[in-house]
């Protein structure tokens, strides 16, 4: 008698690798969704830093920039969006970014 098809043995192990495979699979793709939003949060905030920077640079804030770089000072995201440096929709918090002097560069940093 010639029959054909797999004993249950043979579909269990082969249910069992592929379960294996199926979680080995699903843990690396969420681990590449956060990294991608790691990435994504840090480029936010670089923007947001560069943008204080720039800020204080305007001609109208000649002022704000002496107190800056003497003695420093904080600048709000939300003072960046009222001033048109940066999009509302791209920010989910109120950030506050440090600006001081230090060794003769500024230095623009959130804290």
């Amino acid at each position: 008698m010639n029959k054909k098809g797999f004993t249950l043995i043979e579909l269990l192990s082969c249910i069992t690798i592929m379960a294996v495979i199926a979680t080995l699979a699903t843990t690396n793709v969420i681990k590449i969704f956060d990294n991608k939003q790691n990435i994504a949060d840090t480029n936010i905030e670089n923007i947001i830093s560069k943008a204080a920077c720039v800020y204080i640079e305007l001609d109208k804030n000649t002022d704000l920039k002496d107190k800056c770089l003497n003695s420093g000072c904080q600048i709000n995201s939300e003072t960046l969006i009222k001033e048109g440096l940066l999009n509302e929709g791209n920010i989910n918090k109120n950030f506050i970014v440090d600006i001081y002097k230090k060794n003769n560069e500024k230095i623009c940093i959130i804290k």
